[in-house]
C-alpha cells in the first residue's frame, strides 16, 4: 500500500505560501537578516514578521507562537488536500516534529516571573510541547492521535516516517504530519554562539553557505506540514496526489547527546536502507554551513551515489529550521517535482568539494524521485525518498 501526499502547506520568513516558497527555491532568494539581541551580539537569522493569528485572532493571539505557526501550515495543507469539511468521514492523526518546542514561551514566562513575579493561567499550557500537536488537534476539532515528537532536528523527518508507519499499519486513513520550529531567543542564541555555530555580523548574502568554509548557519524559524493519506482513502476521494513516501528510515549513533558520528557510518546505513535500491533524481542535502554536518553529507554522498547524482542544499536561501527542516525539506522536493526543477545550492564554495555534483544553478529537468537527508545534535540520522504519483 502506497502512503500519499495530498496537501501541504508552509510558514517560513518572507514565505507565507507555497507559491512563494517555489520563488525563493527557483530564483535563489535568501530570506534572512540580521538581527540584534543581548550583550550586543548580532546574527543572522530568518524571523516571520506576517500575523500568524488571522485564522482565529480571539484564539489563536493567546497561543504560543509555535503553535500558531503549526495551525497556520496545518491549515495551507488541509485547504490543498480538499479535507476542510470532511474531516469527520476519516480516521485522523495529527504528529508534529520540533526541536525547541515552546523554549520562546519558557523563557519569556521565567523573565517575568523572575523580574515582575508574574505568571500567567496560560502560560502551562502554552510552555508545554504537546501544545503544538493538540493546538492542530483542536482547532480543526480533530479526534485522532495528537503526539508532539521532540527528536532535534530529524524531528519532523519522523514525524513523516511515523505517520507513514501508521497509515502502512491500518491504524489511520491520514496523518497530518510535519514540523515547527521558533527558538530565535536570547538563551538559544547566546547557546549557539558560544559552540561557534551561527553566522554572526555577516551579510546574510554571504552567511550559512552549504559546503562552504564554516562561518556557521543561519537560525530560522518555520513550519511545514503535510497530509498523508492511505492509497485507498485518496483513491476514494479522487483527490489530486502530489506524490508518495517510498522510502523512509531513521537510526543513531549512539555516541553522545553533545556529538554525532563524523564517520557518517550510520547516515550511509539509512541512506541504503531508506532507498533499498532505488536512485534518486537527485538529494536534497541537510548541509548548512558546519564543517562536521557538511562533511558527513559528503562523505555520504560519495560512498552511495559518487558522481552520478546531483546534490543540492536549499539553506543557503532558507536557513536552518532545526526540527521544522525535514518537512520543509520534503515540501521543497514536492515542488521541485511538481514544476520540474531542481534548486540551486547558493553560497557554497566549491573549492572545498570538488568531487561533489553540487548543483549551483536551477537545473530545469524530469524529476521523478528525491532522496532527503536530516541528522540532528545527538547522532539522530534519518531519511526519506519521495517519488512522483506516475
Amino acid at each position: 500500500m502506497k502512503v500519499y501526499i495530498t496537501g501541504y502547506g508552509i510558514k517560513a520568513p518572507k514565505i507565507q505560501s507555497v507559491s512563494d516558497f517555489k520563488d525563493v527555491l527557483e530564483n535563489g532568494k535568501v530570506i534572512s537578516e540580521i538581527v540584534k539581541f543581548k550583550n550586543g551580539l548580532k546574527l543572522v537569522c530568518g524571523i516571520i514578521t506576517e500575523d500568524l493569528s488571522v485564522l482565529s485572532p480571539k484564539v489563536l493571539k493567546r497561543y504560543p507562537r509555535t503553535a500558531q505557526m503549526a495551525i497556520a501550515a496545518a491549515y495551507d495543507a488541509i485547504e490543498m488536500a480538499d479535507l476542510t469539511n470532511k474531516m469527520e468521514e476519516k480516521r485522523i492523526g495529527v504528529i508534529i516534529g520540533t526541536s525547541g518546542g515552546n523554549i520562546t514561551d519558557v523563557e519569556k514566562w521565567s523573565v517575568k516571573f523572575h523580574e515582575k513575579n508574574q505568571v500567567s493561567p496560560l502560560s502551562i499550557g502554552n510552555m508545554n510541547a504537546n501544545a503544538l500537536s493538540t493546538a492542530v488537534s483542536s482547532f480543526f476539532e480533530l479526534h485522532g492521535m495528537a503526539l508532539t515528537l521532540s527528536n532535534s532536528c530529524t524531528a519532523s523527518t519522523d514525524a513523516i516516517n511515523l505517520g507513514k508507519t501508521l497509515i502502512e499499519a491500518g491504524q489511520f486513513d491520514i496523518c497530518i504530519v510535519g514540523g515547527v520550529e521558533s527558538t530565535i531567543t536570547d538563551v538559544v542564541v547566546q547557546g549557539f554562539s558560544k559552540l561557534r555555530l551561527v553566522a554572526k555580523d555577516i551579510d546574510p548574502g554571504v552567511a550559512g553557505g552549504p559546503f562552504s568554509d564554516d562561518k556557521g548557519f543561519v537560525l530560522s524559524e518555520g513550519a511545514g506540514v503535510i497530509v498523508l493519506e492511505s492509497e485507498k482513502s485518496a483513491l476514494s476521494r479522487n483527490i489530486e496526489v502530489k506524490g508518495w513516501v517510498e522510502g523512509a528510515y531513521m537510526n543513531q549513533d549512539g555516541i553522545s547527546i553533545y556529538h554525532s558520528d563524523s564517520s557518517g557510518a550510520r547516515m550511509i546505513e539509512a541512506m541504503q536502507s531508506c532507498l533499498n535500491g532505488k536512485i534518486p533524481t537527485y538529494v536534497n542535502s541537510q548541509a548548512l554551513g558546519i564543517k562536521e554536518n557538511d562533511r558527513v553529507e559528503a562523505i555520504v554522498h560519495r560512498t552511495i551515489f559518487g558522481q552520478n547524482v546531483p546534490i543540492t542544499s536549499m539553506k543557503g536561501m532558507t536557513g536552518h529550521f532545526l526540527g521544522a527542516t525535514g518537512a520543509i525539506q520534503a515540501i521543497a522536493s514536492l515542488i521541485s517535482m511538481e514544476y520540474q526543477f531542481i534548486p540551486p545550492t547558493i553560497k557554497c564554495n566549491l573549492v572545498n568539494y570538488p568531487d561533489l555534483p553540487i548543483v549551483t544553478e536551477t537545473k530545469y529537468r524530469e524529476v521523478d524521485k528525491v532522496a532527503i537527508t536530516s541528522h540532528g545534535y545527538g547522532g539522530n540520522n534519518s531519511c526519506l525518498l519521495l517519488s512522483k504519483k506516475l
